[in-house]
């Protein structure tokens, strides 16, 4: 039996979100890992009081560029989109709370619900982790199956 309309469209909502997401962490990984200066990120994330300030900076610019380019092939898409929400819960809350919704955290909030949707979600149809995990996970489904069989047939 095919699946229905709505339990296709369900597997293609996340690529746009995953592939919009995706654009924007890799542009703004590239600024941190390419083009800002080395102590800019280091030194805001210090005047905040961010412990070991110059090793959070190489996690979140590496995790921007490198979680950003594997959200784009839908790789490992739900821890990577749990980091990014746990860095943009940082940022609405630490950094822009008291600058209030508009001018200030809504765009940052936009961003956050996007990530926890693609955790919740998964990276959709077409992804890797659909073509690396879930045909694992039918393998082994499959030979429950046979166990199942062969146990009844004892």
């Amino acid at each position: 039996m095919s699946p229905s309309l709505v339990q296709r469209s369900a597997t293609l909502a996340p690529i746009p979100l995953r592939i919009i997401l995706g654009i924007i962490m890799v542009a703004h990984g590239h600024q941190k890992v390419f083009e800002q200066p080395k102590d800019q990120l280091p030194g805001a994330l210090e005047s905040m009081g961010v412990p070991a300030p110059e090793r959070v900076a190489r996690f979140v610019s590496g995790l921007e560029f490198f979680g950003g380019l594997a959200l784009l092939a839908g790789l490992f898409t739900r821890p990577i989109a749990l980091l990014f929400a746990g860095q943009f819960l940082f940022i609405v809350f630490r950094m822009k709370w008291t600058k209030g919704l508009v001018p200030g955290y809504e765009y940052d909030l936009a961003l956050l619900a996007g990530f926890l949707s693609l955790a919740l979600m998964g990276g959709g149809s077409g992804s890797l982790d659909e073509l690396l995990f879930e045909q694992r996970q039918e393998r082994k489904a499959a030979r429950g199956w046979r166990l199942t069989i062969a146990r009844r047939g004892q």
